[in-house]
């Protein structure tokens, strides 16, 4: 695959492209390609307008397409790949492992795997057909209620009170409503995946309809195509994955492939953080970590769906569409992603599951949740041991980082683009941090880290704890985590980044006074050494060095976050209530640079 060099007129802030695929360009994407998918553009877009629903959730996936989304999370759940030296390495040695089981092992049984996937669509369509018949037939349903007004006195009737019973008829969008309810309730209780999928089929079709037309329009025909497609594109991608899996396995066999082994108590490391935030270039100090904790790296599962996209897309046949090759793939990417997520869950649930490195932009893991809930969502929930890492990039430079990334992988990505994402991801953060910093019945490790180091130099450690007591070195880059989301996603230029006039430390401490808040022990150390200088417990101080917490309060940042987080009412000869901690036990639980003048203390 060769990439093609942009035009010298472009740069990291004029990538030539935008954040939406150019319509003209909708046919190369992955989910409209006549080889991947039975539904052209022109139909999606028609049915998307009929009942609402996104058109990439409208395409029906040839059989031959769910086979690769099932090979891919497989692999990526099930076999160990090498991850080598260079930051290629891991996505061209996965990719080589999948592609010799699509095309020696899987191949060979592609039309048997059509047939079941045809068997699949037979029965949903049978299902759905005679649920839809039932809701469309015409007539309402009579029922008798109480006639409201008769409770009150007739004059006519010597003031005696009659209830007299009136006929009552459903409404036909009661009636849609009652149906939609059931099909709902249907789902959640099926005995069958089938029954499942198509129940739950037919009530996101119904809700979308009616939300989109007030009523249940449309002829039986186009309502059954929608809801089969769902069915089809859902169920039928987990029966397709039943069928390849005696010959997954034959492979592994033969290959000589290392199935990754199920752990008791599996450890999970995940890196969070904005797009081009760096979180990939954590893996060789992830392995260095791992190895610190005496655990084999070759049986961690490697979670970068990234890797996937070139699987998806031969980015060397786009032509002038080159630059939107990572646009093309993102929405199958989400897709397989969450049947990626569902494959996890099936291993759990079999005592099936393995050491975990993720590492993955995923915009509904910074949705938020109720403080100190485990979002549902996450496969970090599978970790017995946990180790969470939360990047601190300035979103300027990821906006440099994705640019030289583009040139290097051929990935590009528009800058408003990039800048949101910032925006989401810092918005999000403070919930994502506190769900497990707070979480009941793991033990947490995590640790903020600021990426705006030169190309090759380790990060710059800014927070790190354990569950409940934390550890920080570099007030400033806390409060960047209140900046960063308050950025200018339409700048063209880094100077047009920071434009709001909320940008002060007084005006960006709202993360840091949660943590006070919720944290119960916070130790504020030196960044150098990692002297500890004071320590903070249930918002009061129990400690303080006073001329080293003066010495800290010169720097503008570290003053206004210190003031902001408890009352400057500490007496030193009170007695201390709280003895400084050794932080350099912790060192080894982290990833980044810090405390280098320790031993010199």
């Amino acid at each position: 695959m060769t990439i093609k060099a942009p035009p010298a007129e472009h740069d990291a802030w004029n990538p030539g492209l935008e954040s939406e695929l150019p319509r003209e360009y909708w046919p190369l994407s992955t989910m409209f390609r006549r080889e991947n998918v039975s539904t052209s553009v022109a139909k999606a877009l028609e049915l998307s307008d009929f009942c609402g629903l996104p058109v990439h959730e409208l395409v029906a996936f040839r059989a031959d397409r769910l086979i690769v989304h099932e090979l891919l999370i497989r692999v990526t759940a099930g076999l160990a790949v090498p991850d080598g030296i260079n930051y290629e390495d891991l996505g061209n040695n996965f990719r080589a492992i999948a592609s010799t089981i699509l095309n020696k092992y899987i191949a060979p049984h592609c039309e048997e795997l059509a047939q079941v996937f045809e068997q699949v669509r037979r029965a949903a369509s049978a299902m759905i057909v005679q649920e839809l018949a039932k809701a469309l037939s015409p007539g309402p349903i009579p029922a008798v209620e109480a006639d409201e007004a008769s409770r009150g006195r007739r004059s006519f009737n010597f003031g005696k009170s009659k209830k007299r019973p009136r006929l009552s008829v459903e409404t036909t969008e009661e009636r849609e409503r009652r149906i939609v309810a059931q099909w709902r309730e249907k789902s959640e209780t099926a005995d069958s995946r089938l029954d499942e999928s198509c129940f739950h089929a037919l009530s996101r079709i119904a809700t979308a309809v009616i939300s989109r037309r007030g009523r249940l329009f449309g002829d039986k025909e186009l309502l059954t195509e929608l809801a089969v497609t769902l069915v089809c594109n859902d169920y039928g991608s987990e029966v397709i994955g039943d069928a390849i899996e005696p010959y997954f396995q034959e492979a592994v066999a033969r290959e000589g492939y290392r199935p990754l082994p199920a752990q008791r108590r599996p450890v999970v490391m995940n890196v969070k953080g904005a797009s081009a935030s760096g979180k990939s270039t954590m893996r060789p100090l992830q392995r260095s970590l791992v190895k610190k904790l005496n655990l084999p790296w070759e049986e961690f599962a490697l979670i970068s769906p990234d890797i996937w996209r070139k699987f998806l897309l031969d980015y060397g046949s786009l032509g002038n569409a080159y630059k939107y090759a990572g646009t093309m793939t993102g929405h199958e990417l989400e897709i397989i992603d969450e049947k990626l997520d569902r494959r996890m869950a099936t291993r759990a649930a079999r005592g099936e599951m393995s050491h975990l490195l993720i590492d993955r932009f995923r915009f509904d893991s910074f949705v938020p949740v109720a403080e100190g809930k485990e979002s549902i969502r996450l496969l970090t929930r599978f970790g017995d041991l946990v180790y969470m890492f939360f990047m601190i990039t300035p979103p300027e430079m990821t906006v440099e980082r994705a640019w030289t990334r583009g040139l290097k992988v051929g990935r590009y990505k528009a800058v408003d683009d990039l800048l949101a994402h910032n925006v989401e991801a810092y918005t999000g953060m403070p919930e994502l941090f506190f769900t497990w910093a707070l979480s009941v019945g793991k033990r947490v490790h995590y640790e903020f880290l600021d990426n705006s180091v030169a190309e090759g130099c380790p990060p710059r450690t800014v927070a790190f704890g354990c569950n409940g007591e934390m550890s920080i070195l570099d007030i400033k880059s806390m409060l960047d985590i209140d900046r960063f989301r308050k950025i200018n996603i339409r700048a063209q230029k880094p100077e047009e980044v920071y434009v709001d006039d909320n940008l002060a430390p007084e005006c960006n401490v709202e993360f840091l006074k949660r943590c006070a808040r919720l944290i119960p022990i916070i130790n504020f150390a030196d960044y150098a050494t990692g002297r500890v200088y004071a320590r903070l417990q249930h918002g009061k101080w129990a400690w303080r060095d006073e001329q080293r917490f003066a010495d800290a309060c010169h720097d503008p940042d570290a003053k206004a976050g210190l003031q902001a987080i408890a009352a400057n009412d500490y007496d030193a000869t009170a007695g201390a209530r709280g003895e400084p901690a050794n932080l350099a036990v912790a060192k080894a639980h982290t990833l980044g640079a810090w405390g280098e003048a320790m031993s010199a203390e």
